[in-house]
């Protein structure tokens, strides 16, 4: 009963995250930036959760175009990044290594945002074992998890805000 609880909670997140994710990448006619971040939440030092999972490269391009909009809202002296990226899907296979020259513009973008304190990613060493990937596949600024829904339970725990 609780393992079907927790997948039914896990379909609606990633029904609501695919939602949000179509709406904002829908073209919209220029207008003066909003004084707050699009979801509405207006502290400046927000901390925010992305939960991604069976997304395509288009998406995961998508959610780190969202990332870097959100941390335009952020002070400016922060060190520490405010957005995390909890990967424990098929798009871990975006970032292993082997995969790098056909999704070379999506790694760096993300390696940049990580180096720049915008992003951290975490990836979920359960699914990485699952799909045949070992530590050494994927790039040293990924943080690996023991399991990536807990993970995002204790982020949450720590004041993030799922997005």
């Amino acid at each position: 009963m609780r393992r079907r609880l927790l997948v039914i909670a896990t379909v609606l997140i990633a029904g609501m995250v695919a939602t949000w994710l179509a709406a904002s990448l829908q073209p919209r006619a220029p207008a003066a930036p909003p004084s707050s971040p699009a979801t509405g939440l207006t502290t400046e030092d927000g901390r925010y959760l992305f939960s991604v999972t069976l997304h395509t490269p288009g998406e995961i391009a998508g959610l780190l175009t969202r990332a870097e909009e959100l941390a335009k809202t952020r002070r400016a002296n922060s060190n520490e990044a405010g957005i995390a990226l909890v990967l424990h899907g098929p798009e871990i296979e975006i970032f292993a290594k082997r995969n790098y020259a056909r999704f070379r513009e999506t790694v760096d973008r993300a390696a940049r945002l990580n180096d720049g304190h915008i992003i951290e990613i975490k990836m979920c060493r359960t699914e990485m074992k699952r799909l045949g990937i070992g530590e050494e596949d994927i790039p040293a600024f990924i943080e690996l998890v023991p399991y990536g829904p807990d993970e995002e339970m204790r982020l949450r725990r720590s004041g993030y805000v799922y997005l």
